[in-house]
């Protein structure tokens, strides 16, 4: 059995916004939770921290998206 992920939290700032979210790492993969909703992708060539605040931003502009 493995072991199990580490959880860490992370934000970014869009427009002046704060948006806050958590990810870990399992398997070869990122896994990001927000009150926006969730998203995973394979960690690529860059650190999972990253990635994850990629997929965290891009989140916060579907959301914008959709209520514009």
């Amino acid at each position: 059995m493995g072991r199990p992920a580490v959880v860490r939290t992370l934000t970014v700032t869009i427009d002046g916004v704060a948006h806050h979210g958590t990810y870990f790492v399992q398997n070869s993969i990122v896994y990001l939770q927000s009150a926006l909703g969730s998203k995973a992708t394979h960690v690529g060539g860059v650190p999972p921290e990253m990635t994850a605040k990629l997929l965290l931003s891009e989140l916060v502009r579907t959301r914008a998206g959709a209520t514009h």
